[in-house]
This record gives C-alpha cells, structure tokens and sequence, in this order.
C-alpha cells in the first residue's frame, strides 16, 4: 500500500514540470507509479461541467491516451460521476465486477477541470487509497496548476502569453527535429502529403483598434479583444495553442491538414468577427497572416513570415486573410531576410 512518502516523492516529481500543457500527463504517470495496481483515468470536463473526454497513462508508449467520453461506457459505476460532480467530494462504489472504484472532483482549474477515477480489481490485493492523502495530494497539485496558469494566461483574455508561446515554439521545433533527418537539404524542400497534419502560425490583428480606442474609450476596446478571445476558444480544438501577445494581436498555433485548410480554417474566423455585432462598437474586422511551421525555422523567421501576410492584408482592404507561401510564389512579397537555423539571435 502507498505510503505518505510515495505521495510526497510523486508530487515532489510532478511540481518540477513548469509546462501547462504537460501537467495532466505528469499527474497520470506519477499517480500510474505510485498505485500500480490500478486502472486511473481522468475525466476532462467542458466549461459547463459535463464530461468531454477520458484520459488514461500508456505505459507501453509513456503518453496520456485520449478518447470521446462515451457515457454507456464510462468506468464508473451508474451514477457516481454525477454524484462526485454534484456534491464536489470524493465518493466511491463497487462496480458490476466487483471492482473498487473512486471518483474524485477537481473543480475551478479552467482548462485543468476534471475528475480522476480509481479502480481497483477486487483480486484480494491490499492496495487501497487513503482518501485523504489522496485528496491533500491534489489540493497541492490544483494549487500549483493555479500558480502555472496565472504565469502563463494573460490576464484581460485568459489566453496564453507571449511568454509561453517562446516555450512551446521550441517542443514543437524540437519535436519537428526529432522526426526528420539533420542535415539534409532535401529535407527542408519535401512538402507532406495533402492529409498530413501540419502545424500552422496565425497572427491575427484587429483592424483599426485604434480608433475604436480613441472613439468609444479603452473598456470597449478590452470589450473588443474578450470578444475576439472567445471567438479564438471557439474556433479551434483543445490541442490547437492560441495566445495574445499583447495589444489587438493573437498568435494561434493550430494543427490543420494543408494549406487549403488552414486558409478555410482562418477564413472562418474573420467572418466569424465580422459577423458579430457588438453594442455601440458595432463591426468588427481582422486581419490575418498565416505561415507554416517548419522545424528549422526561428521563432523570428515564423512570426516574420506571418507578419509580412499580415501586413500584405493591412495593405490591400484588411478584413483578410492571406498565406504568406502563396503571397511570395505570387510575388506580392519578398521571401523573409531572417535566416533560418538552429540558433536563436536573442
């Protein structure tokens, strides 16, 4: 059976992660460590409480695995999820196997809301949980989610921060690397196929924010980029990273099979703001640039290549979005003069 000291190592382990995105994996496999014996999953819930998706540690593979949550094959027993969900405690029950299962709620955590189930076969092992270990234990790890979140959100939007965008540019370059092979210049020109998911880099920019600004008053500007913010959250997946880095500009970070795609997936944002009425603001239009992201690219070479399509938008009736790719085999812009590589000037 478990001991305190386990508990402590875990979260000992667990709060030397400073990266957001990777804190559920760091629970499930230090939880998967520590409690061998048994089977852990973590409910991801929507904003409005409901379950979304079911999480579970693979050994084999050291990766969280993902699934719809499908309620008629949820691994808790009829109705103690939503007693876990309505009373905000742990509860625990038998199942239909004779399997030990624990349900515990973790509220209040934006992104970070879910519940972690326990199940125990009833094999006659003397693994158990204490409940109230296991609760202290997560009391500090939804602490330390809430300290990660507050560094790493900007605080008007609830979106992620220019800092974090630094952070995860370089896992997703580094990943980019890790798959391909060095050095060959071949590489760089090879284009994947047409239902390859790439990732591609959208800097979006509200038009004349300024004079909305100067016009009604900075509260209805911040009105403006809450709008724009929610917009974002609603256009784009769960695994999709969408930051503001400051001012009337986002960043998005979003995983999309090919460029069509991607400029469709754009094109229905602008209009999705465009659509959208705001009192006394009235209309509002964006701006888009968008460029791929390829592993051996600087940071500075990626947002450079999505400013110049950003710009060429500004410059030719804003309310647009454009590529930066085609716009240069177009000859609308001059390819970017930051050198690509594996060093980063600053």
């Amino acid at each position: 059976m478990p001991s305190s000291r386990d508990l402590l190592d875990g979260l000992a382990h667990l709060t030397g992660n400073r990266n957001a995105q990777r804190l559920e994996y760091s629970l499930l496999k230090t939880l998967d460590g520590i409690y061998e014996s048994a089977c852990i999953w973590a409910i991801q819930l929507k904003a409005d409480g409901r379950p979304r998706s079911l999480h579970s540690f693979d050994r084999k593979h050291d990766a969280v695995m993902t699934v719809p949550f499908d309620p008629a094959h949820q691994p808790t027993p009829a109705g103690l999820l939503e007693q876990a969900l309505a009373t905000g405690k742990p509860v625990a029950d038998v199942d239909g196997s004779g399997s030990r299962v624990s349900v515990f709620p973790m509220s209040g955590l934006n992104e970070f809301s879910i519940c972690l189930v326990f199940s125990f076969d009833d094999d006659g092992s003397n693994e158990s949980l204490d409940t109230l270990l296991v609760e202290s234990f997560l009391s500090v790890y939804r602490n330390f989610v809430r300290l990660i979140d507050d560094a790493q959100t900007d605080e008007l939007t609830g979106l992620l921060n220019r800092k974090t965008f630094d952070e995860n540019f370089r896992d997703l370059a580094t990943l980019g690397r890790s798959v391909t092979r060095p050095g060959l210049e071949e590489d760089r020109r090879q284009e994947p196929g047409p239902e390859a998911t790439e990732t591609w880099v959208a800097v979006i920019d509200v038009d004349d924010f300024k004079k909305i600004n100067d016009s009604f008053g900075h509260v209805y500007g911040d009105e403006v980029l809450i709008l724009l913010a929610r917009l974002l959250q609603q256009s784009f997946r769960d695994n999709d990273l969408i930051y503001r880095f400051g001012g009337e500009e986002f960043v998005v970070l979003a995983q999309i099979a090919g460029a069509d795609r991607a400029v469709a997936t754009f094109e229905r944002l602008k209009d999705a703001v465009a659509d959208y009425g705001l009192p006394r603001v009235g209309r509002v239009t964006t701006s888009i640039g968008v460029t791929r992201l390829q592993s051996y690219k600087t940071v500075s070479a990626v947002l450079d290549e999505a400013d110049q399509a950003l710009y060429y938008a500004k410059a030719h009736g804003k309310n647009r979005v454009c590529l930066y790719d085609r716009l240069v085999a177009e000859g609308a812009v001059e390819p970017s003069s930051i050198q690509t590589g594996e060093i980063e000037l600053f």
